[in-house]
């Protein structure tokens, strides 16, 4: 069904050809089909070295209410984000230049990690609901030199928004990938963003409920500009330009779709 889903979306898409805003255009030109640059070599090995970590995890995952035990490895092969899609996060961030950011369900670390290498003048917050892996994540910061400009907090994404005071120009959703709780993430998301700044939804197009959650984003009366890349939604809010909701084709090439 996902993959029908893709073919779908491939279809209908649009490149950088075809679209008339100029902000629009600049990004997909500029940064998502863009090559360069890229993430540290070092990072994406660091982590691709822990697929062979046998070193058991044991927490308690939140968003489940259920105690784990699961190896890193299994953590950096199943649930760790593949490399085409850390690229075009690292790529956002650079092009973007947040001065805080905020990621809700960080694993093991591997996509703030490839953030905070992107732009040295941003602070990274994570979050994440299992407390082990909220421990290791920040011993993978920390063994990356990292953790001067990130950190890794354990916690729920309802008690961490109910608690902070902070607000942020990129915000980052990977966790619980369920209707209800995205949508209520997204409305707390709203009341942290600064002006001008985005929302990265990742799996979109995960279930038939992620993708009623990601039409009801599109329909919220201050959304002004959404790009729906399949794995990725982009969601801006009071650009100077009229609604518009963009359907673009990324990645570019097709057989990547394979390894998600």
């Amino acid at each position: 069904m996902r993959a029908i889903d893709f073919i779908m979306h491939w279809v209908r898409s649009k490149t950088r050809h075809g679209v008339h805003s100029p902000f629009v255009y600049g990004l997909i030109d500029e940064c998502i089909y863009a090559t360069t640059p890229r993430v540290p070599k070092f990072i994406l090995d660091y982590f691709d070295a822990l697929k062979g970590d046998r070193t058991l995890i044991e927490g308690h995952d939140l968003g489940k209410n259920a105690q784990t035990q699961k190896s890193v490895g299994h953590y950096a092969r199943k649930s760790s984000m593949h490399n085409f899609q850390v690229q075009l996060l690292f790529r956002l961030i650079d092009y973007l230049k947040p001065n805080q950011v905020l990621e809700l369900g960080s694993n093991l670390g591997k996509s703030i990690s490839a953030m905070a290498a992107a732009y040295e003048s941003a602070y990274f917050i994570g979050v994440e609901g299992n407390n082990a892996l909220a421990v290791k994540a920040n011993e993978n910061l920390q063994a990356l030199n990292l953790t001067s400009r990130s950190k890794v907090i354990s916690s729920s994404f309802d008690a961490y928004f109910d608690a902070n005071q902070q607000r942020f120009d990129f915000i980052f959703l990977d966790g619980d990938h369920h209707e209800q709780p995205t949508l209520r993430y997204f409305l707390k998301m709203k009341k942290v963003l600064n002006e001008g700044g985005v929302m990265v939804f990742h799996d979109i197009h995960y279930s038939s409920g992620m993708k009623r959650a990601w039409s009801e984003i599109k329909k919220d009366q201050d959304v002004s500009v959404t790009l729906d890349l399949f794995f990725f939604g982009l969601v801006w809010m009071g650009k100077p330009q009229a609604k518009e909701d963009f359907d673009i084709r990324f990645p570019r090439l097709l057989n990547l779709f394979f390894l998600a």
